[in-house]
């Protein structure tokens, strides 16, 4: 996929299975809403919850979106993990990241139901590989 086709993969509403290292060296993967801009996935979490302990810890990550369908493209990058509580900006993110998988309509309601999650979680894609068809 060149840079457009890419961000056009990623501008889907697919959810994002994002992988940490755990304190004992054992994989956790969760999947997870996001937003792709920049080069950067942005995911919008709470603080305590195991996957962003083990990127606090370990910011070396990676995240997997695919198709559950033909011609099954995907996208697997790594990256580094930066998590930020309350960072400038956030209800922006927040937004940009509920309104791609909820209808516009209850967009409000939904954010408002989860008001206590303040943190958001962006992940520099540093290598990206992706491809169109099939593995």
């Amino acid at each position: 996929m060149n840079e457009s086709e890419l961000q056009a993969f990623l501008d889907r509403s697919m959810t994002a299975i994002v992988a940490t290292v755990g304190a004992k060296g054992g994989a956790h993967s969760v999947p997870v809403w996001y937003r792709f801009k920049a080069g950067s996935f942005r995911i919008w979490t709470d603080v305590s919850r195991q996957w962003v302990k083990n990127a606090r810890r370990n910011p070396q990550v990676s995240v997997a979106v695919a198709e559950h369908e033909a011609p099954f493209a995907a996208v697997v990058a790594r990256g580094r993990a930066e998590v930020e509580v309350d960072p400038p900006g956030m209800a922006d993110d927040i937004r940009e990241i509920v309104r791609r998988y909820i209808p516009e309509g209850e967009v409000d309601a939904y954010i408002a139901q989860w008001a206590a999650l303040r943190t958001i979680v962006r992940i520099e894609a540093l290598q990206v590989r992706a491809w169109g068809r099939g593995y």
